[in-house]
């Protein structure tokens, strides 16, 4: 079958799902079935060009079909297998046609304008996105449908019951039909309950070592009265913890062999630079431990907000569009600094008008973690000089990281250079370091750090003195803290 108008819409044709989506003909032949519901011949199933244009305008009127494909593949005991299902290899194909994606959790968090437009990956973002929305409904639509047939089957019986006069063969035959058509039913709203239990089971298990969290301890306190079609969204939801988590359980596991190692080290007076590098590798499985800890808790904020829609009158949020990556909390700070509504960049978190700021040190990588990761990102060298910092203002400090990952972010992504000189705000600055710039490797290059944010007043006062040395790094998109918060003197690395 040629392309068509209608198949090669949104950039994707029959040639690009044969790469993406792989049938062998022994899976045609095995899956005929439901395969044969494409409208091809059973002679023609081998023609691959027949075959995918089929498929191809099947998916787009129909993603029933490739749901219930994707079941087969996905219920199967054997990885091999489930690896075979069309949204795990869609999901694989475009990561590695747009590396990109891998700063994102979930490919539907990821900003459409990643995708391009009339491109074979948009209309593969937005088959997957159809598909989790159909799934998502049927769950919801699932329990008044089942409840219905149970009252349909009820009623039917008993006016059975009630006509009959005496039990002839024929009326006995009835009254067996619909006597088992009530045990069905009964036994599908009994399945559906106890699938009900275990997920409210399994988000308990998970949400329960984060229960001092106020996001978890909200669904906690709701679980056991929220619906059908909250409880669906939340343990999809829920899924996108697996990855975080696991990792974050390695990381805590390395993290503590490592501060074992370090403590080692300093009790048997090991080189200075032996105790350093070891810090820095420590710094470094910190800062990834904050950044898991952090995605953990944008999907547990995403989920609060799910079981908490229907409570405070607003309508749940649909799976498409996803909310932003790591939304910020938004307690008001007076003072705080908060980046422009009009005009936000490709996969920028629209922070509202203040959010909850650090209050001290201690706190203040995990709060970068959470509240900046995807748009700036702290070198292990300005982690292990906050932890031993004589600075005190923490606040300032965040403002202008704030400030950094908002507004001079934009700046860079709508094409300005790195000459961005001026006020942040009052007492702040934006500059070029001078004298003070250094040499600085980052990702296997060496690269120059020659601007920094500093407060006025020229004071050496190292409790007053705010220095963030940073550079843009294009290849992420981020910027890099280099050092901070304590001043450099001049020439040093």
């Amino acid at each position: 079958m040629p392309d068509s108008a209608d198949i090669v819409c949104g950039g994707l044709t029959w040639r690009v799902l044969k790469q993406v989506f792989p049938v062998a003909p022994s899976l045609r032949r095995e899956h005929w079935d439901l395969l044969s519901g494409t409208g091809v011949e059973e002679s023609q199933r081998n023609d691959d060009e027949i075959f995918y244009g089929s498929l191809l305008h099947k998916l787009r009127r129909d993603v029933g079909f490739i749901i219930e494909l994707d079941r087969r593949f996905r219920g199967s005991k054997k990885k091999k297998d489930r690896e075979k299902a069309f949204t795990y290899r869609a999901e694989r194909w475009l990561f590695q046609q747009i590396p990109d994606l891998v700063d994102y959790d979930d490919i539907l968090e990821a900003p459409p304008g990643l995708f391009g437009e009339n491109t074979a990956e948009r209309g593969l973002r937005d088959l997957i996105a159809e598909m989790l929305r159909v799934e998502r409904q049927a769950k919801v639509d699932l329990a008044p449908r089942i409840e219905d047939r149970w009252k349909s089957a009820g009623a039917e019986l008993r006016t059975l019951l009630d006509e009959l006069d005496r039990p002839t063969p024929e009326a006995v035959e009835r009254i067996e039909a619909a006597a088992q058509t009530l045990l069905d039913a009964g036994r599908e709203i009994r399945n559906l309950a106890a699938e009900l239990e275990r997920s409210r089971d399994g988000l308990r298990v998970l949400l329960e070592p984060f229960s001092d969290r106020r996001s978890a301890a909200r669904i906690l306190e709701r679980l056991d009265s929220l619906d059908v079609s909250q409880l669906a969204e939340l343990a999809a939801l829920a899924l996108e913890t697996r990855g975080p988590l696991a990792a974050l359980a390695g990381t805590e596991t390395g993290l503590a062999a490592k501060e074992k190692a370090f403590e080692k080290l300093r009790a048997e007076g090991a080189p200075w630079a032996t105790i350093a590098r070891q810090a820095e590798a420590l710094a470094e499985l910190e800062g990834e431990k904050d950044r898991q800890l952090a995605a953990v808790e944008t999907i547990i904020s995403r989920m609060a907000a799910v079981s908490t829609a229907v409570e405070a009158g607003e309508p749940e949020p649909g799976p498409v569009p996803r909310p932003a990556k790591r939304r910020n909390r938004t307690t008001p700070v007076e003072g705080a600094l908060a980046p422009p509504q009009d005009r936000a960049a490709p996969g920028e978190d629209r922070s509202k008008p203040g959010m909850v700021l650090p209050a001290t040190w201690k706190e203040f990588p995990a709060w970068c973690g959470e509240h900046l990761a995807d748009r700036l990102i702290l070198s292990p060298r300005a982690r292990n000089t906050i932890k031993k910092t004589q600075y005190e203002d923490v606040e300032t400090a965040a403002k202008c990281l704030l400030w950094l990952a908002g507004d001079y972010r934009r700046a860079r992504l709508d094409g300005a250079g790195d000459d961005l000189r001026g006020p942040i705000e009052s007492g702040l600055w934006n500059d070029r370091c001078g004298g003070d710039s250094f040499p600085f490797d980052w990702n296997g290059r060496r690269v120059e750090v020659e601007w920094h944010v500093k407060n006025g007043g020229n004071t050496t006062d190292p409790a007053r003195c705010l220095r963030i040395y940073y550079f843009w790094d294009e290849a992420s998109r981020r910027v890099v803290v280099a050092s901070m918060p304590d001043h450099i003197p001049n020439g040093a690395v």
